[in-house]
This record gives structure tokens, sequence and C-alpha cells, in this order.
């Protein structure tokens, strides 16, 4: 089934064609003018172009499906399969343009329950259908039932609401010119991207065992998979940010990209931290003591992880300032960077070296970003705050090390090493006062009414003095 993914990820790449990113964006940047009406305008024109985009990309893929067939699978048999796939990759396409016009409406609430309902489904529905007819048919089709549901209830949402708003003519008329000069860097910056994350995967594929990439795209999973710690904040930032370049409060994009960074590296730094001296154990439960050779390579991509995380800000700011060919550049530099480390490192260090050129594609997208984000002036980074957070981590990190060295890197203690880094770092984040009173009141103000207490326990985390 991973390569089915790996297809209809791929299409969805090529032909989603950056809109969900634009549509954030402009729908976002419209509602900062007050313009509701050019808001609600964006949305119609650029889920119109998805449509065309999507049945443009189902028609390739059905006449595309005999090649792909024999090409991944060597055989012409799953060729039907894959045409049945196209259905998905349209619902995809579709989904990805929905969740982000009501990212855009900046209906964060609305979009975080419609993922989850609507990702259960597509697993589930498919999970069923697969226990009941035993084929793969069974479970693509499942997928196609599960999307295209979400899909009918998520316009029906965003129907909804934007009859509900009052609404005039538009002011201003959002051009496919426009949107193309846009996305188009997107969509060639992620396509660029998606190699560079895929090149040292495919290196170890050439030079080493299978065994050796099964590890290895295993131990990826789980670097990749801490990634759930920023993208709810990702989803915020480029709406937010958009909104503010509509009003033309530049001012206010510097302000807030300064307290985001604090909140990314205060939740993920130690996180990060905690996996790489705890990698051994985990790798050990989530997949057995085979898996343990990952260990060094998940402890490097989560240190320079950790190093680079800021770079989830710039890239919201980037997007937001309509800066979209930087993406090119960054994309094109990682994966010459990944190329080259991993054909150098590969053959003599295995892992470790395919670890390292994977890493090197954060390095490379936070130098070419930050440098343009310096240039405009949009990007601030507080090396006070930022130099405590890194200190209560390490801190953190090396007193679990040293528990877990004490007790022989037991899976068993797993939970009592975690428990033990949450509460030092909480303690030592406290004690430092990483982030200031200040900070805290406008991280208050931004949750909404009906979750005081999940904001004053915030509020105490985060300044150590008491919530009002």
């Amino acid at each position: 089934m991973a390569v089915f993914v790996a297809i209809v990820g791929l299409f969805n790449l090529l032909f989603s064609f950056g809109l969900g990113t634009a549509v954030q964006h402009f729908t976002s940047y419209h509602l900062g003018r007050g313009d509701m009406a050019s808001a609600k305008h964006s949305i119609t024109r650029i889920l119109t172009l998805g449509f065309l985009l999507s049945f443009a990309g189902l028609a390739s893929m059905v006449a595309l499906a005999p090649y792909l067939s024999v090409l991944f699978m060597h055989t012409a048999y799953y060729t039907e399969l894959i045409r049945l796939l196209s259905v998905v990759l349209v619902g995809n396409i579709l989904f990805g343009i929905l969740n982000g016009a009501s990212l855009g409406l900046q209906l964060f609430r609305t979009s975080g329950i419609m993922n989850m309902v609507i990702w259960s489904a597509y697993y589930i529905i498919a999970f069923v259908l697969a226990l009941l007819g035993h084929s793969l048919t069974d479970i693509v089709a499942g997928w196609g039932v599960g999307i295209f549901t979400g899909v009918l209830v998520y316009l029906r949402i965003l129907i909804k609401f934007l009859r509900s708003s009052d609404v005039s003519y538009p002011v201003s008329r959002l051009t496919p010119s426009l949107i193309f000069q846009y996305s188009v860097p997107v969509l060639f910056s992620s396509v660029i991207s998606y190699g560079a994350t895929y090149a040292d995967r495919f290196i170890v594929a050439g030079l080493m065992s299978l065994s050796a990439l099964g590890i290895y795209n295993f131990t990826l999973l789980v670097a990749t998979s801490m990634g759930f710690l920023v993208s709810p904040l990702n989803n915020i930032l480029l709406p937010k940010f958009s909104e503010f370049y509509g009003e033309g409060n530049l001012e206010n994009v510097r302000e807030r990209s300064l307290l985001a960074t604090k909140v990314i590296t205060g939740a993920y730094v130690p996180a990060a931290l905690g996996v790489a001296v705890l990698s051994n154990p985990i790798m050990t439960l989530l997949a057995g003591r085979a898996y343990d050779q990952g260990a060094d390579a998940l402890t490097i991509i989560m240190v320079v992880g950790a190093l680079f995380v800021s770079t989830n800000v710039m890239t919201q700011i980037i997007a937001a300032i309509r800066k979209t060919r930087v993406f090119l550049y960054s994309s094109v530099g990682s994966l010459l960077s990944n190329l080259m480390i991993s054909i150098f490192l590969i053959p003599r260090f295995g892992m470790v070296g395919a670890a390292t050129g994977f890493s090197s594609v954060y390095a490379v997208t936070f130098f070419v970003l930050y440098y343009f984000t310096r240039r405009t002036r949009m990007f601030r980074l507080e090396w006070k705050s930022t130099l405590k957070i890194w200190a209560s981590s390490i801190l953190m990190a090396l007193a679990v090390l040293g528990v877990e060295m004490h007790t022989g890197s037991r899976v068993d203690m797993l939970p009592l090493y975690i428990l033990l880094g949450a509460a030092i770092y909480v303690i030592l984040f406290r004690l430092m006062r990483a982030m200031s009173p200040e900070d805290a009141s406008v991280l208050y103000v931004q949750f909404p009414k009906g979750s005081g207490a999940v904001r004053r326990i915030l509020m105490l985390l985060v300044s150590g003095f008491r919530a009002q």
C-alpha cells in the first residue's frame, strides 16, 4: 500500500498547484482589509481552479495508469486499481483547498475538527471494507468514500458560513495570473523539496541492504512525526500574518513572529532533545531490538531539527508577504545539499551519513529563509529567551540521560524517563523565566473563551506568575 500512497501523494503535489497555501493567504489578506466579499470571491475562484486541476489530475492518472503499474509494481495487473486511485486524488486536492479556505477564514477549530473526523473516516472506512472484501480495491474504495464524505461536509460548512456573512460586491477581484504568480513557486518548490527529502532514501536503497532501508525509513517516520508539535501553530501563523499584511501592519508581523518563535522553540526543542537521548529505548519499543540500529540516526535528526525549528515561522512569513519565489532557492539548495552529503557519507557511515544528509535540508532551508526574512526585517529572534529555552532543555536532557544510563536504558522505564524530563523542563523553564509575563498575556488572549482552565495552566507554565 505504501506505493499507492506515494503515487497519489506525488500526483496530489503536482495537481494541487499550491492552491491550498494560496487560498489561505488571499482569504486572510482580504479579511485584514475588511473586505469579506473579496475573501469570498478568492475562495470561489481558487476552488474553481481546484476543480479543474483535480480533474486534469484524474485524467492524467487514468491515462498513465498502465505505465505507473509497470514502473512501480513491474506488472500491468494494478492498472485498474491505480485508475480507481485517481478518484481519491480528486478528493485529496479538493479537501486541501477547502481546508485552506477554512484556515484562511480563521475557522481554526472547524479545521481541526474536520481534519480529525475526515482522516479518521478515511482510514476506518478503508479498514472496514478491507475486512469485508479482503482486497486492495476495497481499501482504495474506502479511501474514496472517506475523503469525498469529508469534502461534501466541508463544502456544506463553508457555504453555510459564507452565506451567513454580510458581504457586498468585492472590492478587488482575484485574477488567475495573480493566483499563479503566488502558487507556481510553491508548486515547484514543493516538487523539489519532495526530491530533497527523499534523496538520502534513494541512495540508502542503492548502497545498503533492504533491511537497512526499512530501519532508516522507520527512523524518519519517528523523527518527522514530531512535527505534530508545530503543525497547529503553522496552521494559524500563515492566516494571521496574511491578515496583518492585508492591514499593512508589518510591525505586528514582526512582533508575532518573535512570540511564535519562542512558542515553537519552547515546545519543540525539549521534546526533540528528549527523543534524542531516549532514541534507543524508543526505537526498541516501537519496532523491536533490531531497529535500535536507527537510534544514532534519530538522535542526529532530532538535534539538528531542534536547532533550526524557527524555520517554520520564517516559512509562514515568506508566504504571507508573497515572496514565494524564495522557496525555490531554499528547495534547490536543500536538494543539492542532501544529494552531495548523502553520496559522500552514506558509503562510509551508513544510516548516520544518511541522517546527516537529511538533516542538512533543515540547515540549508533555515539559512536561505533567514537571509531573506532579515532583509525584509520581518523576522525577529530574541536570543536571550532562546538561550534560556536551550539551557533548560539541555539540562533536562542531561538529567534524563544520567538516569537512563544508571538504569540501563530500559524500555519499561520509558514512561518514567518522559515524566522526569517533563517535570525538570517545566521547573527550569519557570525558574529561568524563558518567557516574559507580557508574552504570556498575549498567548492568554489567543485561546477562545470557555477554555479558561487551559489558559490559566498555560500562564502558570510559561511565566511562573499568577494568572489574572
